[in-house]
């Protein structure tokens, strides 16, 4: 996790915030004292990967803010209120994945609170990167098997035969294969279609 806004119009309360991320996150920090300040800034398109918003704000309660950033953005959102605050809306907040936690709590609980999502985002990212890599994977291997194809409809070659035609292409030309596959295909293109 590396960006963080805080929204509070508690100077005391955003800047009590502020410092515990900082501190126990080691994460770049921006602060939003309203909840129209923190929709400019979300629809500047500036990287946060939570959002912290200590409830009440000087003009939202918090929760249609926080409605508007996990509906709107890809981050994540705390919304932190009075107890009994959380209580009316939870059920609404949670369901929309809105991570509610009710005041007064401690330094502990919003430190295992942000960890969690920490882990989380850590988790799904090498998710992501993985699915990315195999995404990669599988574009080389249509690539290197219409290259074949088209060897074998164009060229009227055998599967084996265009096979080690694409090895040998690659090799003499100190290539990847999917490099290659992709020059066979504009060649064959340029030359029958």
């Amino acid at each position: 996790m590396e960006n963080v806004i805080i929204i509070s119009s508690s100077k005391s309360a955003g800047d009590t915030l502020s410092n515990f991320i900082r501190e126990d996150f080691r994460c770049n920090v921006r602060n939003a004292e309203s909840a129209q300040i923190a929709k400019d800034i979300f629809n500047t398109n500036a990287l946060c990967d939570l959002a912290m918003i200590y409830s009440p704000l000087s003009d939202d309660s918090g929760l249609s803010l926080a409605e508007y950033i996990v509906e709107n953005t890809a981050s994540n959102c705390i919304l932190i209120s009075k107890s009994e605050n959380i209580e009316k809306f939870r059920e609404r907040a949670e369901n929309i994945g809105i991570i509610t936690i009710g005041r007064p709590f401690n330094k502990s609980f919003l430190y295992q609170t942000v960890k969690t999502i920490e882990i989380a985002m850590n988790r799904s990212y090498k998710l992501y990167e993985e699915t990315v890599r195999l995404e990669r994977k599988i574009d080389e291997i249509r690539t290197i098997d219409k290259a074949k194809f088209m060897l074998m409809e164009y060229r009227h070659m055998t599967e084996n035969e265009a096979h080690t035609y694409l090895e040998q292409y690659a090799m003499n030309r100190r290539k990847k294969k999917v490099i290659s596959a992709s020059e066979i295909i504009d060649k064959i293109n340029e030359q029958y279609l």
